[in-house]
């Protein structure tokens, strides 16, 4: 008895204990996998204002982006290569803080980990030079003590200093190629870099420069079917009153006139410059709308229509025009176009949120005929055809109490005057079924020779730190099963 009671108090203990084990692990698992939210800081860039000075802006497509991991690289901003003979990697543009002055440097690799190497020490606490979603156009510009002043688009690193670079004096296989350093405005200025240990300044070099776009142009635009939401809202736009008030049967005629609100945003993506002029290219659109990129557009669209009845003397009906009010939210994916000076374009497909309010399907609905004089109800009278199987409605006047037949029921018509802007959106035929995005693909003809970008997806290093990652946890829970 004793020894059952023992044996069933042992296999509790080891059930908690494993109980124990599973959720460590399980939280460790999470924190490992899980990526944390990376610090987010603006980056300034130089433009020419007319004057001497110039002045700084903030750019609309990088940020410095605290390094947290390996996993960030895809959107780094390369500053060379390194190469020996064993390894072959991009190094990437950073920037660390020392004695409260942001000084730029390279990354390299230890241990599947980066590091930022910056006045000839390896730092591990620093930022990195994201190009989201790879639509800033980034390139290496040649620089010489002649140029006139900071070069437009330069990307500061410091109060007076910008991003430069010289090309390493060891030569190829040595490790990086690039001295990641400044352009310093002292005098007709000079490129600062650290090599082999020691602080070196260069008449000539290259800057790092951001050319912004001008425009965009969103074209190819397909709605994701399944996740699309479409609101139908029956609104009464405009009331009024045909009525003869003569003495013979004639045509009335009223003017109606309305407005309403057409309305659309087509979301906001990360590297597209916020407020820029935008043309949208809808699916049969006869010509493209224009927007500000990530601002909502709204505009007061006036529209008349002229309605018409024939109606005896005496007589009158209520008309009112109604119209149905539409809402449309989505997603959505497209190709955008970034235009720059010269007409050179780069483009890629991007995913965003759509929502759009427009009005559609605009009708007349119309009373009854009812007499002025009193209101009530003209009578009417029905007879039916020999000929057909169809029924005829007759209205009929009422004089000293007594009906008398209208020749004919009242035809109420309606006219559109002047512009049009009501009617179905194109965008409800482009309904397609599934519509994902590669959020990473690179422009599709972003120039490599004058482009920094990183490498897309994963390198064979990046692979070999997720086996490692992978390793480790395979050791931990070996471990834990063990215990």
């Amino acid at each position: 008895m004793t020894k059952n009671k023992n044996q069933t108090l042992l296999s509790s203990n080891m059930t908690c204990t494993l109980t124990i084990y599973s959720c460590l692990l399980g939280l460790l698992l999470l924190v490992m996998v899980t990526p944390s939210e990376a610090t987010v800081h603006s980056v300034f860039t130089y433009k020419n204002a007319s004057t001497q000075l110039g002045q700084v802006v903030t750019s609309s497509t990088l940020v410095w982006e605290t390094y947290d991991g390996p996993w960030q690289m895809q959107f780094a901003v390369e500053g060379g290569k390194y190469v020996t003979a064993d390894e072959h990697y991009p190094i990437f543009v950073c920037r660390v803080n020392i004695d409260g002055m942001h000084t730029s440097g390279h990354t390299e690799k230890i241990q599947q980990k980066h590091v930022c190497k910056a006045e000839g020490k390896n730092n591990e606490n620093f930022d990195v030079l994201m190009n989201k979603g790879h639509l800033g156009k980034i390139g290496w510009r040649q620089w010489t003590k002649f140029t006139a002043g900071v070069p437009v688009g330069a990307i500061r690193i410091g109060e007076d200093s910008y991003i430069g670079r010289h090309k390493d004096a060891a030569g190829e296989h040595h490790g990086a190629d690039y001295n990641l350093g400044s352009l310093e405005l002292t005098g007709l200025g000079k490129i600062r870099v650290m090599e082999q240990q020691e602080e070196r300044n260069y008449d000539e070099g290259e800057v790092l420069i951001e050319t912004e776009p001008v425009r965009y142009e969103l074209r190819d635009i397909k709605l994701d079917r399944l996740r699309t939401l479409i609101r139908d809202n029956l609104t009464e736009l405009a009331t009024g009153q045909l009525e003869n008030l003569g003495d013979t049967y004639n045509t009335m005629e009223k003017v109606m006139s309305y407005s309403f609100d057409q309305l659309q945003y087509w979301g906001s993506h990360e590297g597209v410059a916020r407020g820029l002029p935008t043309k949208i290219y809808e699916k049969d659109a006869s010509t493209p709308s224009e927007i500000n990129w990530a601002l909502k557009r709204g505009e007061k669209r006036p529209e008349t229509k002229v309605v018409s009845a024939k109606l005896w003397p005496g007589t009158a009906i209520n008309v009112t025009l109604l119209g149905n009010y539409v809402t449309l939210e989505a997603p959505y994916s497209a190709k955008l176009f970034a235009y720059y000076h010269g007409s050179e374009s780069v483009s890629r497909k991007i995913s965003a949120e759509l929502r759009k309010s427009y009005l559609k399907d605009v009708k007349l609905e119309f009373s009854p005929v009812f007499w002025i004089e009193n209101g009530t109800i003209v009578p009417t009278t029905t007879t039916t055809s020999t000929t057909s199987t169809s029924t005829t409605t007759h209205a009929t006047t009422t004089s000293t109490n007594e009906p008398v037949p209208i020749n004919e029921p009242p035809l109420v018509e309606i006219k559109h005057v002047g512009d049009k802007h009501s009617g179905p959106d194109t965008l409800e035929k482009t309904l397609q079924k599934s519509n994902e995005v590669n959020a990473h693909e690179a422009p599709e003809n972003m120039s490599s020779k004058d482009a920094a970008l990183a490498g897309f997806g994963l390198s064979p290093n990046n692979a070999a730190a997720s086996l490692s990652v992978g390793g480790t946890i395979g050791t931990l829970l070996l471990t834990l099963l063990l215990l």
